[in-house]
Formats: structure tokens, C-alpha cells, sequence
């Protein structure tokens, strides 16, 4: 609409000056007009003609008007610090521009971009801004964008390993592990990793950058994988074909347990477990179902699924014993709202509040409701339940980690910039209305600590 305005004004201005010139050049051709005064209708001409093309750095914005001194433009690359895979990883990189005049950032394509690697035999990447992780060292991914360049550093230690396990009834399902370079023979704790609806095991472990954390802490990353063409999980209320066809995802992480106690040196007493959104959903019923198996679970972007918002059961919640959890939920998120109910993703699911969540292993860990609270960063507080209720009944603690950032939300493109549905301290996914984490907060960080109380 403006774009059509500016071309009728400019339209306008020509033939104004056109018309003026017709009168102009009749005036010159008389011969009483001295040299003087020819040369200032000449200027006058000029000047006319700068201003109705949008000429002389002016105009209505229908040219192309010289940058204003104060408007100053960034150009970078998520992640934004430096990150660890291991070899036969990928992840992607997302460049990102902002000028100082615009509300939000933009994502440039990845194929407008043109990418390097410092050492490419190393980790590559690939026109899509897809790095894959090839040998054990550090490189530098450059992106240059127009007279814009980024850089990030990753490194690559360890393996990144797709394994196979006959799970009775369901056939052939796969996993991946993530092993890093332990240095030693001692058994290692280990993480199970479930990603949200539609991810997969390389999705996860790129958007919460585990692996970096696992790296450092010499810890096993187990990423789970759903099924179906969307790919989820079953766990209660959500999500996707996994839920309608009533897939035992319960007896799949069994089976997954066994195998990576049968082949790798792990300590069976510390398997935590932690997930995505729908992956948030399935950890909460492991907590349930498979208490025996984890020590703890951290849940982020995703409650309970025994329940939906209409208090419609899907299944019972028979842990063998009170067993910490700890959830992780921004106020702004969408996709699974705080409150509950129907939110902006693909799914239908009319999902069960996370208050009412917390309130229900509260009950079940044997603490009162009375919360201890920790300011941890500006945009999150966390609420500690560990004052036991019954004190001739063991008991387990409860935190409710509620990230409540200011809320800048593009809804031309449906992307919040700082917290939304999205794993805090990590990436956004790969899907192109994805919100953006804070980054003042890091879950992997505080679930490792939680892990270790």
C-alpha cells in the first residue's frame, strides 16, 4: 500500500516538473533572458528533478534514502556461544539480523548465506546452515550475509552413537546416545532426553545443548525417539498417532533401559530422565511408571498428561515411590499454556495446567504445599515443595521453576523472543515459528543440580 502511494506521488512530481519545464523552456527561448537568469532556471530544473525521483538522499521513501546516522544493524549466529556435538552429530545454525529501527530480529535464509568451516575435516557444514560433526577437535562456522559476517565455535568430542532395540509388540525402534569421552572406567549417571511432538533424537540434542553439559560432566545423554510420520510420544492425553493408537512408549523406555545397562557402563542408580514439551509430558509419566528404573525427572514446556484441562483420565499414576520432580514452564508459552487448555501448536489436546500438575505430585511426594521461594534469575523464580507432610512416610521434593520474561512476541510470525515454548539456556528448533529461549537461565544446569541433591 505505501509502496503504491510513494509511486503516485512521484508520478505527481514529474509531471509537475515536466510542465513547469515546458513553461521554463519557452522562457529560455526568448532572447531578452540574460546568462544569469538561464543559469538559475537550469539549477531550478535540477533541484526539481532530484526531488520528484526521490534523488538527494530525501523524498518520501519511493527511492532509496541514505541510512539514517543513528539506525545501527546486528547480524549473528545461534547458538551464540560455543557448543559441543559429538562426531556423527548435526545441528542446525540459525543466522539472525536485527536493525535498531525494527521491533524484532529476522531469520535470513540459510541459503542466502554462504557458510564455512576453519576445519572441515573437523565438523562441515553444509548450504543449509547444517553442521555435522566429523572428528574429535574445534572449528570456527563462519556465516557471511551481504557485508554481514558471524562466527561460532564448536567442538566436537565424543560420539553421537544410533542404536536399535526389538521392543515386544512395536517391532524394531531406534535411539541415540551420546557418549562422551570419559577417561576413565567408573560407571557414569545418564540422562534419558525426550523431544516434543514432531522432533526427533538429533532435534533435542541440538535445541537443550546437553551435550555440552554432558561433556563437561561426563554423563551419558540418552535421546529417545517417537513414532509415526510426526513423530511423539504416548504419554496420556497427547500427542499424535503415538496417543491414538495407544503405543506402549512406557515399555520402549524399558527396553531401552535394559539395553544401555546391558552395553554401556552406566550406573543404574543414576538414570534421570528429562523432556520436551510432548517429551515433558512422557517424563511425567515415567515418573509414574517407571520410578523404579529413574532417579528423578526435570520436565520442561510440558505437564501432566494423566489428565486433560476437562479432568478426562489416561492413565493411573502408580509410582512405586515418591520420586523428585522438578518442572520447568515459562508464563508465556503458547503452545502449552501455564493455565492450561488448547494452545497454538498443531495440537488439539486441551492440556491439563501445570499448577494443577504441580499440586498433584505434591500430593503424591508427601510435601506440604507450603513453597520456598528462589529467585534464581530476572526472568525466573522457582518454587521449592520439600517440607514433608507425613513424617512416618517417605517423601520426595517438588520445584516449580516458573520463567516469566517480558513478553516480546512477533505475531506476524507467531515467534516469542525470550522464553514461549522453547528449553531455556538452549536453541530454538528448526521449525520456523519456533520461540526463541532466555538465555539468563539454564535448564540443563539447574536439573543437574537438582539431580544431585
Amino acid at each position: 500500500m505505501f509502496r503504491t502511494q510513494s509511486l503516485f506521488v512521484r508520478l505527481r512530481r514529474i509531471t509537475a516538473v515536466l510542465n513547469l519545464r515546458t513553461f521554463l523552456d519557452r522562457a529560455m527561448s526568448k532572447p531578452a533572458l540574460s546568462s544569469k537568469t538561464s543559469r538559475f532556471i537550469l539549477t531550478i530544473l535540477a533541484l526539481l528533478a532530484m526531488a520528484a525521483c526521490g534523488g538527494g538522499g530525501g523524498g518520501d521513501g519511493g527511492g532509496t534514502p541514505a541510512p539514517s546516522p543513528n539506525v545501527t544493524t546486528r547480524f549473528w549466529l545461534e547458538p551464540t556461544t560455543t557448543t559441543t556435538i559429538g562426531v556423527g552429530q548435526t545441528f542446525d545454525t540459525f543466522p539472525a539480523i536485527k536493525s535498531s529501527a525494527d521491533a524484532f530480529p529476522s531469520y535470513v535464509g540459510a541459503t542466502l548465506v554462504t557458510w564455512s568451516s576453519s576445519q572441515p575435516g573437523v565438523a562441515s557444514i553444509d548450504g543449509n546452515g547444517m553442521v555435522i560433526g566429523l572428528s574429535a577437535g574445534t572449528t570456527v562456522v563462519t556465516a557471511q550475509y551481504q557485508t554481514y559476517s558471524s562466527q561460532v565455535t564448536v567442538q566436537v568430542s565424543g560420539a553421537f552413537l544410533q542404536r536399535n532395540v526389538a521392543v515386544s509388540g512395536q517391532g524394531i525402534r531406534h535411539y541415540s546416545i551420546y557418549v562422551p569421552p570419559f577417561g576413565d572406567t567408573s560407571p557414569h549417571p545418564a540422562i534419558l532426553s525426550l523431544h516434543g511432538g514432531g522432533g526427533s533424537a538429533m532435534i533435542q540434542a541440538s535445541t537443550s545443548l546437553l551435550n555440552k553439559f554432558a561433556q563437561a560432566e561426563k554423563i551419558y545423554v540418552v535421546y529417545l525417539e517417537g513414532t509415526g510420520a510426526i513423530q511423539t510420544f504416548n504419554a496420556g492425553s497427547c500427542c499424535g498417532s503415538a496417543q491414538t493408537q495407544n503405543v506402549d512408549d512406557v515399555l520402549y523406555v524399558r527396553t531401552v533401559l535394559d539395553d544401555i545397562e546391558t552395553n554401556y557402563n552406566v550406573n543404574p542408580a543414576k538414570i534421570f530422565a528429562t523432556g520436551f514439551s510432548n517429551g515433558s509430558m512422557m517424563s511425567h509419566r515415567l515418573a509414574c511408571a517407571v520410578a523404579d528404573r529413574i532417579a528423578a525427572i526435570a520436565a520442561v514446556s510440558g505437564g501432566s498428561g494423566q489428565f486433560d484441562k476437562a479432568l478426562n483420565q489416561y492413565y493411573a499414576c502408580n509410582s512405586t515411590r515418591p520420586i523428585p520432580v522438578l518442572h520447568i514452564h515459562a508464563a508465556n508459552d503458547r503452545n502449552y499454556p501455564f493455565a492450561g487448555g488448547i494452545g497454538d501448536g498443531i495440537s488439539s489436546t486441551n492440556f491439563y495446567p501445570i499448577d494443577s500438575t504441580i499440586s498433584d505430585w505434591i500430593g503424591r511426594n508427601n510435601v506440604t504445599a507450603q513453597a520456598t521461594v528462589e529467585n534464581v534469575t530476572s526472568t525466573t523464580t522457582c518454587y521449592h515443595y520439600s517440607a514433608v507432610a507425613n513424617t512416618s512416610k517417605p517423601s520426595a521434593p517438588v520445584i516449580l521453576c516458573k520463567l516469566n520474561p517480558v513478553d516480546v512476541y512477533d505475531s506476524v510470525n507467531s515467534i516469542v523472543f525470550g522464553g514461549g515454548h522453547s528449553w531455556p539456556g538452549g536453541v530454538r528448533s528448526p521449525a520456523a515459528k519456533s520461540d526463541v529461549p532466555v538465555t539468563d537461565f539454564n535448564a540443563n544446569a539447574y536439573m543437574w543440580n537438582f539431580f544431585n541433591q
